[in-house]
């Protein structure tokens, strides 16, 4: 297996929630691309570090049979099913949808 932990070739937490995977991904896919970085022989072997990492990080059920196996399974994550709306569920109620407000900066 690899050496170095699926999270930290994607510099995220353990705890971060899939939409933060999926940038931190596409950033580093930008970074360190092969044919952005033509004279670093390196360059593809860190694409396929980044790309194994995605592609295990990325499913559920990967990300949760990995955790597992690195002994850190149990972690509450936000946001690993549908994300909530506020707005929409105060629609049609009449209500305010932010329960809070700002209070002025006099």
């Amino acid at each position: 297996m690899w050496d170095i932990l699926l999270y930290e070739i994607l510099e995220v937490s353990p705890t971060a929630r899939p939409a933060v995977i999926r940038a931190a991904y596409r950033c580093l896919v930008q970074e360190y691309h092969p044919d952005r970085n033509p004279g670093k022989p390196d360059a593809g072997v860190r694409m396929s570090l980044i790309n194994h990492a995605y592609s295990v990080l990325s499913d559920p059920l990967q990300r949760a049979r990995y955790d597992q196996t690195i002994g850190i399974g149990g972690i509450e994550r936000r946001g690993g099913k549908h994300a909530s709306n506020p707005g929409r569920a105060h629609a049609g109620g009449g209500g305010n949808p932010r329960p809070f407000a700002f209070r002025p900066l006099d």
